[in-house]
C-alpha cells in the first residue's frame, strides 16, 4: 500500500516529461501485476457443478458484448485504467440454457436485447437453443432500450417482447460495405504488388488495395452472401412475430421503426414498458411471488472467481472483477432519513463516474434511496449540460418511481441543469436554483458525423458496399438521403414532445405553456424563477434544509447525511486513472494547453462515442475568469 502512496505523491509538482515516465513506468508496474492474473484465470469453462438456484429464479440474460466460441475473462490495463473483461462462449450458452430448462427452480428467463452482436451462424445456434428452452414449458420475456437487429432476431421468439417508451428499435435492413486504400496509397506513393493465381476472381480479400470499388465477381457473391443472412434473420423474426417477411422489409425499406411507438403498431413487440414495470410483469407471471434473479454468467459459474489467491487490503479486487449485474434490488438501510444523489457531468447510457452522469449508476443510487426503508427524503444535486436522450429519460423514471414511493424529492441545481440535466429534474416537488444557475435548454437534436469530403477527397479512400435495403447502414462516408433524414427528425420530433409533457406534468403547467418557453432557450436561474421552470433561489444547504421540512425531519443531523453514489476509493482511482484520461489532462495542462479546451474536447469525444446519437444536451459552457 505504501508504494502507490508514495508514487501518488510524487506525482504532485511534476514536470510533464515526468508525467510521461511515470505512466511508462505504471504500464510496466500493473502490466506485470495484470499479467499474474491472467495467466492464473485463463479460459473460463463452465463450472460442472450443480447451478446455484432457488425456488422462482428467474434468469436474466443480457447479450450487452460479443459472443465468441469459449469463454473467457481477463483483466485488461488500458487507457481506461485497470478493468475486468469477459465474453459468453457459444457452446457455454447452449449448455446453460439446456440445464436451465431442466432445473425445477427456474421459472423463465428475462432477455435483454440491448447489443445483441455475433455472426450469422453464432445467431442461429442461439436462436435454436432458445427455442428448445421454450419447448420445455418455461417462458422468455424480453425487453430492451435499444433494440438492434441482432437482438431482435434473438428475441423473436420470446412470450413477450417489450421496448422502453422512449426506446428506440434499428431495423433498416442489413448493410455490408468495404473501404478502398487505393487513392490513399497513390497519393502517398505507395504501389501494391497482388499476386493471386488463375481463375481467382472471387478472391477478392486484395480488392481494397487495387481497386476504388467492387469487381463485378465480388458484388455478386456479397449479395448472394447477404441475401442469405437477412433471409434467415429476416424469416425468423416473421416467425416468431407471426408477421410476413414482406412486412419486415417493407418496415426496412421505408425505416418505419422511428419511434417506439412505430415498433408496438408494426406488432414487432407487444408493448412500452419501463424496466420497473417489465419486472412487476415477470411477478405477475409468478402468481405475484417475488422472483429470485440471477445473472446468466452466474448461473453458469456459481464459483466465480474462487481460489484466486491474490491478498490485497479491502475490497478493491473485489470491486475490479465483480461482474454481478449492477441493479440491486434488495432493500439496505442507509443510516439516514435524507440522502444526497450528486448528478455531475454529462449524461450517458451505461456507468458514470465522479465527473460523468451513467445511467445505470445514477438510476442504481437513487433506486438505493427508494428501497431504502429509513431514507424519507432525497435531494438530487444536479450540475450538468445534458447528454443522452434516453439515458436522462431512464433517469428520470427512476425518479417518479421515488415519488410513488411516499418518499420526498427536491432537486438542487448547480453551474448547469440544462437540457437532460433539466430532464431528470422536472418531476421534482421543488426546485431550487441559484440565480446564476444555466437551466432550460428544453430541446433535443441528433448528430451524426459526415467525413466525405475528408475520407474521400482528403485521405483517398474509396467506399463501396452492398445492402438488401435501399437505407441500410448510415455511415460517415455519405450524407442522409431524404427518408433517413425524415425518419430521424420525426424520432427528434417525437423525443422533444415527450420532454416538454414530461416537463408540463412535472411543473403543472400546459403543455402550450412549456412549449413557449422551451425550444432549446437557456435561462438563468433568476429567469427560471420567472417563467415557471424552477421554485426558489437558494444553494444545496437551502435545498436540504426543504427536503427536511416537507418530509416532517424535524431532528435532522446533517452530519449523518448520506451521500450517493458513494465515492471511489482513492487508490482504487489511483490505478484506474493511471495511464488514463485524468492523467492525460493533466498532462495536457501542465504542457500548456488551457483546462477549459481540454474538457470540452473531452466531452465532444464522449458525445461521439455515445451508444446514442439523439442527444439533449447545452452545446456550450460559460466559465467567468
Amino acid at each position: 500500500m505504501s508504494f502507490f502512496k508514495n508514487v501518488a505523491s510524487s506525482f504532485v509538482g511534476a514536470s510533464l516529461a515526468f508525467i510521461i515516465a511515470g505512466t511508462v513506468l505504471s504500464f510496466v508496474f500493473v502490466g506485470v501485476f495484470v499479467g499474474g492474473i491472467v495467466s492464473f484465470l485463463g479460459d473460463v469453462e463452465v463450472d460442472d457443478s450443480e447451478p446455484v438456484s432457488k425456488e422462482n429464479t428467474v434468469i436474466r440474460l443480457d447479450f450487452d458484448g460479443p459472443i465468441t466460441e469459449r469463454s473467457t475473462q481477463n483483466a485488461d490495463f488500458s487507457v481506461g485504467g485497470f478493468e475486468a473483461s469477459s465474453t459468453m462462449g457459444l457452446r457455454d450458452i447452449i449448455k446453460g440454457l439446456e440445464r436451465a430448462a431442466e432445473d425445477e427452480d427456474v421459472e423463465g428467463i428475462y432477455m435483454n436485447l440491448d447489443g445483441a452482436a455475433a455472426a450469422p451462424s453464432t445467431m442461429l445456434d442461439i436462436h435454436n437453443a432458445i427455442g428448445r428452452f421454450q419447448e420445455s414449458g418455461k417462458w422468455i420475456i424480453g425487453w430492451g432500450e435499444m433494440a438492434t437487429t441482432g437482438g431482435m432476431y434473438l428475441t423473436s421468439t420470446a412470450d413477450e417482447l417489450y421496448l422502453h417508451p422512449n426506446g428506440y428499435a434499428d431495423f433498416t435492413g442489413i448493410r455490408l460495405q468495404t473501404t478502398y486504400y487505393t487513392g490513399m496509397l497513390d497519393k502517398i506513393g505507395v504501389g501494391m504488388t497482388v499476386l493471386r493465381g488463375p481463375d481467382n476472381e472471387f478472391k477478392s480479400a486484395v480488392e481494397p488495395f487495387t481497386r476504388k470499388s467492387m469487381s463485378a465477381s465480388n458484388r455478386k457473391q456479397l449479395n448472394a452472401l447477404l441475401a442469405d443472412v437477412w433471409n434467415q434473420t429476416s424469416g425468423g423474426i416473421a416467425e416468431g412475430r407471426n408477421l410476413n417477411v414482406s412486412t419486415l422489409d417493407e418496415i426496412a425499406e421505408n425505416i418505419a421503426l422511428r419511434t417506439a411507438e412505430d415498433a408496438v403498431q408494426w406488432e414487432l413487440f407487444d408493448g412500452l414498458l419501463y424496466e420497473d414495470e417489465l419486472k412487476e410483469r415477470i411477478k405477475e407471471r409468478l402468481d405475484g411471488e417475488e422472483p429470485t434473479y440471477v445473472t446468466f454468467a452466474d448461473y453458469l459459474n456459481p464459483s466465480g472467481m474462487e481460489g484466486l489467491e491474490i491478498n490485497l487490503e479491502g475490497d478493491f479486487l473485489e470491486s475490479l472483477f465483480n461482474s454481478e449485474y449492477g441493479e440491486k434490488e434488495e432493500a439496505e438501510e442507509l443510516g439516514s432519513p435524507l440522502a444526497v444523489i450528486y448528478a455531475v457531468g454529462g449524461i450517458y447510457m451505461g456507468e458514470g463516474d465522479d465527473q460523468t452522469i451513467g445511467s445505470t449508476t445514477l438510476s442504481e443510487a437513487i433506486r438505493r434511496a427508494r428501497l431504502a426503508p429509513d431514507v424519507e427524503a432525497v435531494v438530487l444535486r444536479v450540475s450538468s449540460p445534458g447528454g443522452s436522450a434516453l439515458a436522462s429519460d431512464i433517469i428520470w423514471r427512476e425518479t417518479e418511481l421515488l415519488k410513488e414511493a411516499g418518499k420526498t424529492l427536491v432537486v438542487s441545481m448547480g453551474d448547469y441543469a440544462a437540457s437532460g440535466g433539466y430532464y431528470i429534474s422536472a418531476g421534482a416537488d421543488r426546485i431550487f436554483a441559484n440565480p446564476t444557475t444555466i437551466t432550460g435548454s428544453i430541446g433535443v437534436f441528433g448528430m451524426l458525423p459526415n467525413a466525405e469530403e475528408l475520407l474521400k477527397d482528403k485521405m483517398g479512400l474509396a467506399f463501396d458496399d452492398v445492402r438488401t435495403h435501399a437505407h441500410a447502414g448510415i455511415g460517415l462516408d455519405a450524407q442522409l438521403d431524404p427518408v433517413q433524414r425524415e425518419a430521424i427528425n420525426a424520432s427528434i420530433t417525437n423525443i422533444y414532445e415527450d420532454f416538454v409533457g414530461i416537463v408540463a406534468e412535472g411543473r403543472g403547467m400546459s403543455y402550450d405553456d412549456v412549449d413557449a418557453i422551451a425550444r432549446g432557450r437557456v435561462w438563468t436561474g433568476s429567469d427560471a424563477l420567472e417563467v415557471g421552470l424552477v421554485d426558489e433561489l437558494g444553494d444545496l444547504d437551502a435545498a436540504i434544509a426543504h427536503a427536511a421540512e416537507l418530509a416532517g425531519l424535524d431532528s435532522l443531523d446533517e452530519d449523518n447525511i448520506v451521500f450517493l453514489p458513494e465515492t471511489v476509493d482513492p487508490l482504487e482511482a489511483f490505478v484506474r486513472d493511471l495511464a488514463g484520461a485524468e492523467m492525460l489532462g493533466n498532462a495536457l495542462i501542465s504542457a500548456g494547453i488551457p483546462a477549459e479546451q481540454w474538457r470540452q474536447w473531452l466531452s465532444v469525444k464522449r458525445m461521439v462515442e455515445s451508444k446514442d446519437p439523439i442527444q439533449a444536451r447545452m452545446p456550450y459552457f460559460i466559465d467567468i475568469r
